[in-house]
């Protein structure tokens, strides 16, 4: 695990750093030359393979910004110190307009089947069979 990874982490966790470890990269001892070059060429490929004009941010940002916060208690105590000096009559008559407007709180209207019936009588059937068939 490098040591970059391992800060990362501890600062997500929000554990202070020790006291002797800088922030930077640790100087190795011996030639300097040939490895702070090769440290440097390593370090801009990193930068290079961000966007133009972009700084990584921070973990601790990110994972801040992400963070799920619960708003539950606020927001309780919002509502209870606002009390609402409404009448009470004016709230009923806001429930009363607002009640039955979705689809799902108006009751199914059956259709009433009107009485199977004719309009003509007995008498008007036999009338009309005399007069075509000529019974």
């Amino acid at each position: 695990m490098s040591a970059a990874l391992l800060r990362r982490g501890l600062e997500l966790l929000g554990v202070p750093e020790a006291p002797g470890a800088s922030p930077g990269p640790a100087k190795p001892s011996g030639v300097p030359g040939k490895r702070a070059r090769k440290a440097k060429a390593t370090q801009s490929g990193k930068l290079r393979n961000s966007a133009k004009g972009k700084v990584p941010k921070s973990a601790l940002a990110e994972f801040q910004k992400r963070e799920c916060r619960g708003h539950l208690g606020v927001n309780l105590k919002f509502m209870t110190s606002a009390r609402s000096t409404v009448a009470a009559s004016v709230t009923q008559q806001i429930v009363r307009q607002n009640r039955g407007r979705k689809a799902c709180d108006r009751p199914v209207a059956k259709k009433k089947k009107k009485a199977e019936g004719t309009v003509f009588t007995e008498e008007d059937f036999q009338k009309f069979q005399q007069e075509y068939f000529g019974s």
